[in-house]
């Protein structure tokens, strides 16, 4: 399975652009995101992922498919995984207004992206709750022609520089009092402030704070659906297709910590025995869940859950970076730089679309789960 490994990469173009590398460079120096991800040759591309077909310009390009979009991020996440994180497209929200806007609502956020460039957020995890929902302080309070929203949102991907998004508040009590409205982050009601990171140098998240941010009644997802419907169709749907790209993710950046050891360092035979070991576990874990990225897309059930194969893949990919660092030969020379930014950026996906700790009870407390146990 090594050899697999090494066939599979072996002499691949980067689909990505020959400039995809400079820019994530410049990223990482902490330009200006706007105006570095405008020179990027592959941005128009990102814009449009995840627009519905009707949106897609031309006509006749492509939605692409789940599998094939996991293979995106694994290739982005071996040039630099900050480059997903500052792209501009619908992202996360797209797939909330796909399930629950109606047609003009659909409109008008897809066409922003058919006009230029296009950056978006996802405002659901807060500072004290994380994306534990049914805990959301976040209030949606109803007046007259709409709503008044304050409440503080965390780790807002692309908060700081977005044009548009999607936010979840509370409009009452319990579960089905959470909704998702469309908004603009640049509203005045909205004070945003560019987080410190350690790791995934470039990334734009944001702590956003909303202090009666007025959102009119027209701009309510899902009023067409029960509210049974609202919030497990949006957010869920959201979290489930994401996270084995997550995993992507996670995978790519093991991937170029593989690759900057090796163009280092000449394996001793015991560690390229390991090294093949690594590539074996790397390329059983890939597929794995590329497979279930398959069976999403031929709409059967997965062999495994999302949060589960995002799990596996960032812990085996923070497992082989860690393995990396602590091989490289102390005489040598020292570490390489790309090497320790692996090292950063890899646990950052801990914490993207739930931990460990919450995919593993999540598992252990499923029907599934307790069915196969009950026989």
């Amino acid at each position: 399975m090594s050899q697999l490994y090494d066939d599979t990469f072996a002499g691949q173009s980067c689909p990505l652009g020959a400039d995809a590398q400079q820019i994530a460079d410049q990223l990482r120096n902490f330009g200006d995101t706007r105006q570095i991800m405008g020179q990027w040759s592959f941005a128009p591309t990102l814009n449009y992922l995840g627009l519905p077909q009707r949106y897609q310009v031309p006509p006749s390009r492509q939605v692409i498919s789940l599998a094939a979009r996991y293979e995106l991020y694994e290739q982005i996440g071996f040039v630099s995984p900050a480059l997903i994180f500052s792209a501009p497209g619908p992202s996360m929200a797209a797939y909330v207004v796909a399930g629950l806007g109606n047609e003009q609502q659909q409109d008008a956020f897809f066409g922003q992206f058919q006009q230029a460039l296009c950056w978006s957020c996802f405002a659901m995890t807060e500072p004290t709750q994380g994306s534990d929902a049914g805990a959301m302080q976040t209030t949606a309070t109803p007046v007259d022609g709409g709503y008044l929203i304050s409440g503080r949102k965390m780790f807002i991907g692309n908060g700081v520089i977005a044009q548009t998004g999607v936010l979840f508040a509370r409009t009452a009590p319990g579960q089905l009092g959470i909704n998702a409205f469309l908004f603009s982050p640049q509203d005045p009601a909205i004070t945003r402030h560019r987080l410190a990171l350690t790791g995934l140098d470039g990334a734009n998240l944001a702590l956003m704070q909303f202090d009666n941010l007025f959102v009119p009644a027209g701009d309510l997802l899902g009023q067409h659906l029960k509210p049974t419907q609202r919030f497990a169709q949006s957010a869920m749907a959201t979290f489930d297709a994401l996270r084995p790209c997550v995993g992507a993710l996670a995978l790519g950046v093991a991937r170029r910590a593989l690759h900057e050891w090796q163009a280092c360092v000449t394996p001793t035979p015991a560690q390229s025995q390991r090294l093949s070991q690594m590539k074996r576990r790397w390329y059983a874990a890939y597929r794995a869940a590329s497979m279930v990225c398959q069976q999403a897309d031929e709409q059967q059930s997965p062999g495994e859950s999302p949060g589960m194969v995002k799990t596996a893949c960032v812990t085996l990919a923070d497992e082989i970076v860690s393995l990396l660092i602590h091989a490289f030969p102390a005489d040598t020379q020292p570490v390489p730089a790309a090497l320790w930014q692996a090292f950063r950026d890899v646990k950052a996906f801990e914490y993207t679309e739930g931990t460990r700790q919450i995919h593993r009870l999540n598992q252990s407390f499923s029907p599934r789960q307790a069915s196969q146990e009950c026989r």
